[in-house]
């Protein structure tokens, strides 16, 4: 009985301290993003996603000149599309503009003692080695995300004249009455 109740109480002890985790501070949130290189992992990000944005503005003006091919003025305009989409982006992702969101989310989501385990971890080799390679992780996970993403554009567009179709008939056969 008494094992019961030791167990009992050192439960209670250690839930009562994970539910109130000390909050991370502004410091170690920011020694955190210091120690990721977050602001060079987005400019090296942006920089490696460029050929899959180069992609897809070829696909969106594929798409609405409804060939295979483009001619060259289309490629100049598909060109002028990707840069814009890249400056877009790189806007998007400003470092002056992001680290405030990344300040709120990892402060509102980690403990201080989450912020110092990863401090810890990307402070490491093995850390750094995982870090160097996010950006080659990005640009593969977009790869797949754009094949998928003109999949699922050209289903909505079938699905999108199938339904005009069957709009087309029904307001066909209300005038016909």
């Amino acid at each position: 009985m008494k094992l019961l109740q030791h167990l009992l109480l050192a439960s209670a002890c250690i839930s009562t301290n994970f539910a109130f985790a000390a909050p991370a501070s502004d410091q170690q949130v920011q020694q955190l993003l210091k120690v990721m290189n977050i602001d060079e992992l987005l400019q090296e990000t942006i920089q490696q996603i460029r050929p899959q944005l180069d992609q897809q503005a070829y696909q969106i003006i594929q798409m609405t000149v409804k060939k295979d091919q483009l001619n060259p003025q289309e490629q100049i305009v598909a060109n002028e599309l990707a840069d814009k989409m890249y400056e877009q982006s790189k806007k998007t992702i400003a470092w002056d503009q992001i680290k405030p969101v990344y300040l709120k989310i990892y402060k509102d989501i980690y403990s201080a003692e989450e912020v110092q385990a990863q401090i810890d971890f990307y402070s490491s080799a093995i850390g750094q080695s995982i870090l160097k390679k996010t950006p080659q992780v990005a640009q593969e996970t977009m790869k797949v995300m754009n094949s998928q993403l003109i999949k699922s554009v050209q289903n909505a567009s079938e699905d999108f004249k199938e339904v005009t179709k069957k709009l087309d008939a029904l307001k066909k056969a209300a005038n016909t009455q």
